[in-house]
């Protein structure tokens, strides 16, 4: 979802009359030029939501094993102190 708020009430960008209240569009509503150009616009406000399956998906991955320039991975335990 994208959300889109502009400081001046009407203002027109990528064909839209953008409002001062929040606007919620689809992820697909914008082309990336366009998505491009609505970000670089001082007078607008755009946050990208991330859909909420994305997010459940994502949270299974908390933490990855970190590799090293040998491609070694390092050794974490995620224990804190000495046994």
């Amino acid at each position: 979802m994208i959300k889109i708020r502009s400081k001046k009430a009407g203002f027109r960008r990528c064909g839209i009359a953008h409002p001062k209240e929040e606007a919620q569009y689809p992820d697909d509503r914008f082309s990336k030029e366009e998505l491009a150009i609505l970000k670089a616009e001082p007078v607008l406000t755009v946050e990208i939501v991330p859909d909420k399956k994305e997010k459940t998906e994502d949270s299974g991955a908390t933490e990855k094993a970190e590799a090293d320039e040998t491609g070694k991975e390092s050794a974490k335990t995620g224990k804190k102190g000495k046994r």
